[in-house]
């Protein structure tokens, strides 16, 4: 049975997990959408535009995640939709696809970008599929003036960074403190069955070594005088049942029993009824500092 059951209260933000495709492969990806391969998915840009919109209009922020969402053409007239609805709009990107340029067009409908980046090291990416079928990973210069130009054009800069058992001895604090994000968010890679059992066993690491990760970093940044940068663990436990996301088909899903659960489809029997399906807990949400985009001064942020 759902925990949410008060349709006046709404958590502050929705995922929207709209594309399935990656041009990435990363391993330990708890959004590759491949326990049901035969769902049906949200069909050309009007239904996007209506989900984006429906979203928009009942949650203060919307994050666009994919897949990597930055495929789709389409996705920016997305952004604008949420935004017209009143909400902050926020794109979750490997920064791939994006240069400066398109920040500094795109900035009158993006709030916030934050960029997933694992590692300071082009071989550890790759050992994390980090990277194209090719090899191919994302230069830090690249990621460095994406940085540079959201602040210029006034879009908010937030990092995330999966810690797994390839990554954990490393030392990523000189890149984080170039990149200068106002939050850094270190998740504990986190197994979900039908998405990524194929490599994630060998890549969760222990609480005990997510904490240490989580500890060197912020005494590192401390070190160096980076007091704007919020540091914010999220290890397994915090995680599950914390977000609201929707996936490709426009359904609500969550992982709190360690597995995607998936309502019906939103556009066809509304809102309140597909989120009733699905499990949501508040006092994680804000637990883990989910209102802190909303409320600067705190001390964690939102999804």
């Amino acid at each position: 049975m759902s925990m949410f059951h008060d349709s006046r209260r709404l958590p502050l933000t929705a995922n929207l997990h709209f594309l399935r495709s990656c041009n990435l492969r990363c391993k330990h990806c708890y959004a590759t959408f491949l326990d049901d391969p035969t769902a049906r998915p949200i069909q050309g840009h009007a239904e996007l535009l209506r989900i984006s919109q429906l979203l928009g209009a009942r949650y203060e922020k919307v994050t666009f995640v994919g897949g990597e969402p930055t495929l789709y053409p389409g996705m920016p007239d997305m952004l604008a939709a949420a935004k017209a609805e009143g909400a902050l709009t926020n794109l979750v990107t490997n920064g791939s696809r994006i240069d400066p340029t398109w920040i500094g067009t795109h900035a009158d409908v993006l709030d916030l970008l934050t960029v997933s980046i694992d590692s300071a090291a082009d071989a550890t990416h790759r050992a994390m599929g980090r990277a194209t079928p090719g090899g191919q990973t994302i230069p830090a210069h690249h990621q460095i003036a994406l940085a540079d130009a959201a602040r210029a054009a006034g879009v908010r800069y937030k990092l995330n960074t999966v810690v797994t058992t390839l990554n954990q001895g490393e030392d990523m604090s000189t890149l984080v403190l170039r990149l200068g994000p106002e939050r850094w968010k270190l998740l504990q890679a986190a197994p979900v069955e039908g998405q990524n059992e194929a490599h994630i066993a060998l890549l969760t690491p222990t609480r005990e070594a997510f904490d240490a990760y989580v500890n060197r970093h912020r005494a590192a940044l401390a070190t160096l005088g980076a007091t704007g940068i919020r540091v914010v663990p999220e290890p397994i436990e915090a995680i599950r049942g914390s977000y609201v996301m929707v996936d490709p088909q426009g359904r609500f899903f969550d992982s709190t029993t360690g597995r995607h659960r998936y309502s019906r489809p939103i556009l066809e029997v509304g809102h309140d009824a597909a989120f009733a399906e699905v499990d949501f807990d508040h006092d994680k949400f804000d637990a883990r500092g989910g209102r802190a985009d909303y409320a600067p001064d705190q001390t964690a942020s939102a999804a």
